[in-house]
């Protein structure tokens, strides 16, 4: 479920897991590999097709329509009442929740926020909470929600690949299911002394059910990979898991990763 707050790999990787759990339902009957198939959005197009050897104003032209699309996709999925009752989980990560219970609210950065459940839940304990992500009208239901719950929250459009994340900014930064093998080094950046990153994705493990399309892994991880890139990176592990549960973005009893790490 918040690519998420995505860039385009990123965001595919998360839409299959996002749909994985309905599925068979749609279909009747599991894909021929035993994986999920890629149901279509209602509305959306066809694909664009990336000539061979192509241009840089071909390439260019390309990114900038599947990134549209991604937008849009994203849109969808977190607003539309049939999709987020079928897919999405409506609790605050429960990681989240129990690293937080208890610590002094400051601020927090939720990286492609999506529509806000982990955002506004922070809000909601008193944290100063900016959520990021590329899908406007997520965004939108996100403040919509924050209004009626009188909660404030601070959000923005942009990808997090292109976002400034600051330096000594934030007391909390959220990575729920939003990548973070690329971000160690800007997490530990952005992050004050002391402060933390929560973050939770999927493990390895998880690809023998889930569809990764366009060979992307951004959200899946090796065992002991994220302790290893956030130790590198100057930050301390004061949790790491990497258990069968409910992941945020499917229903289905899957290996995920869970961290915690903090920076002295």
């Amino acid at each position: 479920m918040k690519m998420k707050r995505c860039s385009l790999s990123l965001f595919w990787s998360l839409l299959a897991v996002l749909l994985g759990s309905t599925l068979l339902a749609q279909a009747q009957q599991p894909a021929p590999t035993g994986k999920r198939n890629l149901p279509p959005v209602p509305g959306l197009g066809p694909e664009p097709v990336l000539p061979a050897n192509p241009t840089p104003s071909q390439l260019a032209d390309y990114k900038s329509q599947m990134a549209e699309r991604t937008r849009q996709r994203w849109n969808y999925l977190l607003t539309d009442s049939v999709a987020r009752s079928r897919m999405l989980n409506e609790k605050p990560n429960a990681l989240l929740v129990e690293t937080v219970k208890g610590r002094k609210p400051g601020t927090a950065l939720d990286a492609d926020m999506g529509e806000g459940r982990n955002a506004i839940y922070l809000a909601q304990q008193g944290w100063q909470v900016t959520g990021v992500d590329i899908a406007e009208k997520a965004l939108a239901y996100a403040q919509n929600r924050a209004k009626a719950l009188n909660v404030k929250l601070t959000t923005e459009v942009a990808d997090m690949a292109k976002y400034d994340w600051g330096t000594n900014k934030w007391d909390l930064i959220v990575l729920s299911y939003a990548g973070g093998r690329e971000y160690a080094d800007r997490v530990m950046k952005a992050l004050k002394p002391g402060g933390i990153v929560v973050l939770e994705a999927f493990h390895m493990d998880a690809t023998n059910r889930l569809q990764v399309v366009g060979g992307d892994y951004r959200v899946f991880f090796k065992t002991d990979e994220l302790p290893k890139l956030y130790t590198a990176a100057g930050l301390k592990i004061i949790r790491y898991e990497e258990p069968v549960g409910t992941a945020d973005f499917t229903k289905e009893q899957l290996r995920i990763v869970k961290m915690v790490a903090q920076k002295p």
